[in-house]
């Protein structure tokens, strides 16, 4: 399949850089040299997602195990990410390109402002053909703010950057039926969006220095998918991957996007953290979902979570979430005004914002592709 995206978001995993108990700099100095490939010959933007930090920082001071404890994991990827940093200068500095780091954390992708700062930011830099490598700020990120793992940040980022095109790299061709080991193993080269149920039966694995397997990149696959994103998993050890990838000569599995007109704003909020509930109706699920209305407090039953006004909250019926969007009251306020027609909002809690609740330019359908 010819990848024609302007834009890709190359995610190279922890599998791919370590090499037993050392980086790999052959196989990491190979992909950087495709990537100098695909900027200078090919006109590609490319972003890296880099894992290894952690294991360079393990490596720097000597140990041979991971560490389970989350503060001196912190303490390795302080060490590792100015190591790993240093890998990306140097090699591709040999190919007159320069680098610059990114470090991010869950909560700047959740925040609009804050993603959009940094979208600007990766914007600018990729015009002045600076390669950006990406990564989670684990030094300071805490559990209920992580990514998870350096797929799902990557599919973030492909998201926040405008790209097309994920490419994840890993220690394996590609998706296959069940382990690669096994003689039974089948290799599938295309995914599509219908195969959805059945693939996701046989996704396995995990990962030493990793913190993903193969299910969270099949969920990455399928959710780009939907998004109208192209998502190939590849092996990083094999030479030349990311040239075969673009020239259609890699051994891959290729998850094929569907058609979609999300705007850049509607999968952010499709995919960004929720902080709340709001239940309604059927009357409101209609309007919302048949007549393209915005939601109104006379339509809400109940509310739950703790939430601010400009949170994201999802829009619940019958125990389905049917929409997601931004709330222009608090939790408290809607407690207050549920039920309530908008003319009486002022004189419930003071003053009004709005007479909607979630307006529709701010909120996306779930289940619909063109929400």
């Amino acid at each position: 399949m010819d990848i024609q995206s302007k834009k890709i978001v190359v995610k190279i995993g922890s599998s791919v850089i370590v090499d037993g108990d050392k980086i790999d700099r052959r196989c990491l100095a190979n992909l950087v040299k495709d990537i100098a490939y695909l900027i200078k010959e090919k006109n590609k933007d490319v972003v890296i997602v880099s894992s290894g930090a952690v294991a360079c920082g393990i490596f720097s001071v000597g140990l041979k195990e991971v560490p389970v404890d989350i503060v001196k994991r912190q303490a390795f990827a302080s060490i590792g990410q100015v190591e790993l940093m240093k890998l990306y200068q140097e090699m591709f500095c040999s190919h007159n390109l320069r680098v610059s780091q990114i470090l991010i954390t869950a909560d700047d992708i959740y925040n609009r402002r804050r993603y959009l700062n940094a979208r600007n930011t990766i914007s600018l830099l990729l015009s002045w053909n600076i390669v950006p490598v990406v990564n989670e700020n684990d030094t300071v990120v805490i559990k209920e703010l992580k990514f998870g793992d350096n797929d799902n940040l990557s599919s973030y980022v492909t998201d926040l950057v405008g790209a097309d095109t994920l490419i994840i790299l890993t220690d394996v061709d590609g998706l296959f039926t069940a382990d690669p080991k096994k003689k039974s193993a089948r290799f599938l080269p295309l995914v599509e969006f219908s195969q959805k149920e059945e693939v996701e039966r046989f996704a396995f694995g995990s990962m030493r220095f990793g913190c993903g397997g193969m299910k969270s990149k099949v969920e990455i696959g399928f959710r780009m998918a939907e998004e109208g994103k192209m998502t190939i998993i590849a092996n990083g050890k094999e030479e030349n991957i990311l040239r075969k990838i673009l020239n259609g000569e890699a051994r891959c599995t290729i998850f094929i996007p569907e058609k979609s007109n999300l705007t850049s704003k509607k999968v952010w909020l499709k995919t960004t953290l929720r902080k709340g509930k709001v239940f309604i109706d059927g009357g409101a699920r209609e309007a919302i979902c048949e007549k393209g209305k915005s939601l109104l407090p006379s339509g809400i039953e109940k509310i739950e979570g703790v939430f601010e006004r400009g949170d994201i909250v999802d829009i619940v019926c019958n125990e389905k979430v049917i929409a997601r969007g931004i709330a222009n009251y608090n939790s408290q306020e809607i407690e207050m005004i549920k039920g309530l027609q908008s003319k009486e909002i002022e004189s419930v809690i003071g003053y009004k914002y709005s007479d909607d609740v979630v307006h529709r330019n701010n909120m996306v359908l779930i289940g619909e592709k063109n929400a």
